[in-house]
């Protein structure tokens, strides 16, 4: 008995072992409240506040995220506070100032979205706590949104400025001195500066790199509204942030090959080459290209014993010389390559590229058949001393193409010539490409530029619109596009950016409100409302 006794007794001990094991408990319905403010030392919308330090309570433990980047203290303050929890979970935040606190203002402390709980990261949204010094709290505001003038996503967390608009005003204050509010648009294109004392005001926005609340104009963007405003109306302004075009600078030279040199700059490009000179200040005989697209000049020269040369770079009347020394490197080889991979699209055109000037082109060496050996008629397109040149010839659809270029047909700047070269390619039938229209609507403005670009922006072609309100893009591979006007009010072809002390604002750039679709063998129109 005693025997069955102590087996049954294991027995149940050991079924309710397993029962206690089955499943693990789930820890009940997740969080998902963020963190309830409990109370504040002084209190919140405190008056007549002296205080150095402030401490505010939470239901539960939080901490910060990204509060060096979320925080706004509005007017922004000479010395940082000191705010604690850093680095820990804590049921409360501590707020020491180190600032002498302006009279009769209303100070805002912006936490963004900064403060989460320590258990799920839920965030506490727009958090504020705020304080005057004088008897009353200001509720004047100023809210808007900030666009970039010409890209089409705006940047985040843009810095939105107001400085008073009284005898402490100047021109270039926003290079020098910090603004009397300041806000930002964190993970949006809105902004909202509130508590402001009531008066007028100039409104600027900045793309604050350095978290100084001052213009950097080599490498911030900047918006402003020229005129300023007054808050007592709660007006709502639109601010186009853009990159003012820096003067004319030399940034850096270096050596590409032993007879080539590159000299990046900075700014629009209103310099040439005057001279090259050796090391005995003799003469070089040079050829010069400028590079727009990555704001270099390219410097080849024939002297190939000097070990250091002279650049004369003409800036208007000024002469500005740069010495160089050379390293010892390999002479350029003539290298050439067709513009296009294995298909050139019906609505492509073929170039040959160097990597060299060229001087001179023999047609005559040069042969373009289709893949039943008939010969093709061609036209060649050459700048003397650029580095590509043009085959222009009548393309067929769905054909195959063999370009021949014999030894001897091409020589560069420095007498090198190629040797046999064969380049093949093919065409697609135009049932493969579609064709878009755009129907422009509503022009009252001034002269347009219409460009095609890809889905990711980038630029596909330029249309300079006249007195025809249709353009027309023929054979577009199926694909996704974006289509975008540039007002172009000064009629010299191109966007320009702003000037902050100029006082010029950057011309107006209007994208298409959606992407468009191509289809293989599909006609399309669109209508563009330029509103």
């Amino acid at each position: 008995m005693n025997q069955r006794l102590t087996v049954l007794v294991l027995l149940a001990t050991l079924f309710n072992y397993s029962c206690a094991r089955v499943g693990r408990p789930t820890g009940g319905i997740k969080d998902i409240l963020p963190p309830v403010t409990i109370s504040a030392s002084p209190d919140f919308n405190s008056l007549n506040f002296k205080e150095k330090k402030i401490k505010i309570s939470f239901n539960e433990y939080i901490k910060f995220k990204d509060l060096n980047k979320q925080l706004v203290i509005s007017p922004p303050m000479t010395y940082t506070p000191i705010i604690t929890p850093m680095g820990y979970p804590s049921k409360y935040i501590t707020i020491k100032i180190k600032d002498t606190l302006k009279e009769n203002t209303t100070y805002t402390f912006n936490f963004g979205n900064a403060i989460i709980d320590n258990a799920e990261g839920n965030p506490l949204k727009k958090f504020k706590y705020l304080f005057s010094t004088g008897k009353f709290i200001d509720s004047s505001r100023v809210k808007g949104v900030v666009h970039d003038a010409f890209l089409q996503k705006t940047k985040q967390n843009i810095i939105v400025m107001l400085y008073a608009a009284d005898s402490t005003f100047y021109d270039s204050i926003v290079y020098k001195k910090k603004p009397n509010y300041v806000t930002n648009t964190l993970d949006s294109i809105g902004f909202d500066i509130s508590n402001i004392k009531n008066g007028k005001y100039y409104l600027y926005a900045l793309d604050d790199k350095n978290n100084n609340l001052l213009f950097n104009p080599k490498d911030e963007k900047i918006a402003f509204i020229k005129e300023s405003i007054d808050v007592i109306k709660d007006s709502t302004f639109q601010l186009n942030l853009f990159k003012e075009i820096p003067n004319f600078n030399i940034t850096n030279i270096s050596q590409a090959s032993k007879n080539h040199i590159i000299i990046g700059y900075e700014g629009q490009l209103k310099a040439s080459i005057d001279e090259v000179l050796n090391k005995s200040e003799q003469s070089l005989n040079f050829i010069s290209y400028k590079d727009k697209k990555t704001d270099s000049i390219h410097i080849w020269h024939k002297d190939v014993d000097t070990d250091s040369i002279f650049v004369k770079i003409k800036k208007q009347d000024t002469i500005i010389t740069r010495h160089i020394r050379l390293r010892s490197k390999e002479i350029d080889s003539l290298q050439l390559k067709k513009s296009i991979e294995s298909t050139l699209h019906l609505n492509d055109s073929l170039y040959i590229v160097s990597n060299t000037p060229l001087s001179k082109i023999n047609d005559q060496l040069i042969k373009l058949v289709k893949k039943d050996s008939t010969e093709v008629s061609f036209t060649v397109f050459h700048k003397k001393l650029s580095n590509r040149f043009l085959i222009d010839f009548n393309k067929d659809e769905k054909s195959e193409y063999s370009l021949k270029i014999l030894p001897n047909a091409i020589t560069d700047f420095f007498g090198s010539k190629n040797d046999s070269l064969h380049f093949k390619f093919n065409t697609k039938k135009k049932e493969y490409y579609g064709s878009l229209t755009i129907s422009l609507k509503n022009n009252n403005k001034t002269a347009l530029i219409l460009q095609l670009l890809t889905e990711k922006g980038a630029l596909l072609k330029t249309v300079f619109v006249g007195d025809n309100k249709l353009v027309n893009f023929d054979f577009l591979k199926p694909n996704k596009y974006k289509v975008r006007v540039i007002f172009d009010k000064n009629n010299n072809n191109k966007w320009d950016s702003g000037n902050l002390l100029k006082q010029v604002q950057p011309e107006e750039v209007l994208y298409y409100p959606k992407v468009i679709e191509v289809r293989s063998n599909w006609s399309i129109t669109e209508e563009f409302i330029l509103n």
